[in-house]
C-alpha cells in the first residue's frame, strides 16, 4: 500500500509538475479548430432495450441526442468495472459532454462475469453496433461515423470491438454492422496475456492464462493490431498500479508499427481511479481527436 506524502514533500511535488508538465502527449496531430460551437441536449431516452428478444438477457441503454441539425455523428460509451461490475451511470459525465459537440451517444450496460465470460461482452456490443444500425434513420445517426469510446475494461471492449473482425458477427443482426470510426480508451488493458493468476483477469476470461493461452490471445486487443484498424486515442495515468503504463504504451507502439494513426496521453500524476475521475484534460483532447478523425468541426461550419 502506498500512503499519503507529508505535506512538504507534496509541495516539492507540485512544484516539480509546474516546471516540467504534468502529461505528455505523444503523436499529437495539428488540428485547426474553427470557432467554438456547441450543442443542447435534445432528449436523452433512457433504458432502450437494445438486445434482440431472443438474447440470454435484455440489456439496456441511454441514447443522448444533441440538438443537431443532419445526421448525427455516433458514440457507443463503454463502462468499466473489471467487466463484472458498475453501470452506464459511470459515463454520464462524459456522455453529456460529446452531446456538447454534437454526437449522438448510446451508453450501454452489458453482461458481467463470472456468470458470462469472454466472448459474451464482445457479442453484446455487437448487438448494440446492430441497434445503431437498426435506428439509424429514426434517430438521424450517422452510420459513416460511429466511434467507440470506453474506460478500463471498457476501455479493452471499445478497443476491441474496433480490432476486430465483424464479418463473424451474430447471426441475428439484420444489417452489416457499421465499421468503426475512430476509438478512444483510457486506462486500457491492452493485451490479457501479461496477467497470470490475477483474480480480475481469470473471473472474465473463465481460467487462467497458461490454462487458455489462445483464448487470451483471442481477447486482447494488441493481438488484433492491422493496417485497417481504426485510429486509436489512448490515456493513461503513469502512476498506474492496476492496470499499469506499459499495457497502453505497448499498445501504441504497435498501432504506430502498424501504420495506425495513434495518440498516447500519459498524466503523470494520475493513478487508475484519479485519470478516470480528473481525466477532463485528457477528455478535452481525445474529443479533438474524435473531431478530426469524424469531420465534425468541418461539417459544423457547413451547416
Amino acid at each position: 500500500m502506498f500512503s499519503n506524502p507529508p505535506f512538504i514533500p507534496a509541495v516539492i511535488l507540485l512544484a516539480v509538475a509546474a516546471l516540467t508538465g504534468c502529461y505528455t502527449h505523444i503523436n499529437i496531430q495539428a488540428y485547426e479548430s474553427p470557432a467554438e460551437v456547441t450543442y443542447d441536449l435534445d432528449s436523452k431516452i433512457e433504458n432502450i432495450v437494445y438486445t434482440c428478444a431472443s438474447w440470454p438477457q435484455p440489456l439496456h441503454a441511454d441514447l443522448y441526442l444533441p440538438q443537431k441539425r443532419g445526421l448525427r455523428p455516433v458514440v457507443l460509451m463503454i463502462h468499466g468495472g473489471g467487466w463484472a461490475n458498475r453501470s452506464r451511470d459511470d459515463m454520464a459525465g462524459i456522455s453529456n459532454k460529446l452531446v456538447r459537440q454534437g454526437y449522438a451517444v448510446l451508453n450501454v450496460n452489458y453482461r458481467f462475469a463470472p456468470k458470462y465470460t469472454y466472448p459474451a461482452q464482445v457479442h453484446d456490443l455487437q448487438q448494440a453496433l446492430a441497434w445503431i444500425a437498426d435506428n439509424a434513420n429514426r434517430y438521424r445517426l450517422d452510420l459513416e461515423r460511429v466511434n467507440t469510446w470506453g474506460y478500463s475494461s471498457g476501455a479493452h471492449l471499445a478497443a476491441l470491438i474496433g480490432a476486430i473482425d465483424h464479418d463473424n458477427h451474430l447471426a441475428e443482426n439484420s444489417n452489416p454492422l457499421p465499421r468503426i470510426r475512430s476509438v478512444v480508451a483510457g486506462g486500457i488493458p491492452s493485451d490479457l496475456r501479461k496477467y497470470t493468476g490475477s483474480p480480475i483477469v481469470m473471473r472474465f476470461m473463465g481460467g487462467d492464462r497458461h490454462e487458455m493461452p489462445a483464448r487470451y490471445a483471442e481477447a486482447s486487443p494488441v493481438y488484433h493490431v492491422s493496417s485497417d484498424d481504426p485510429p486509436v486515442f489512448l490515456y493513461h495515468g503513469k502512476l498506474d498500479f492496476l492496470v499499469t503504463e506499459d499495457q497502453a504504451s505497448d499498445y501504441y507502439e504497435a498501432l504506430r508499427a502498424a501504420g495506425i494513426d495513434a495518440e498516447l496521453y500519459l498524466h503523470r500524476w494520475r493513478g487508475h481511479m484519479s485519470m478516470f475521475l480528473f481525466g477532463g484534460d485528457a477528455e478535452t483532447k481525445a474529443i479533438d481527436f474524435l473531431n478530426r478523425n469524424n469531420s465534425t468541426r468541418q461539417l459544423i461550419a457547413a451547416e
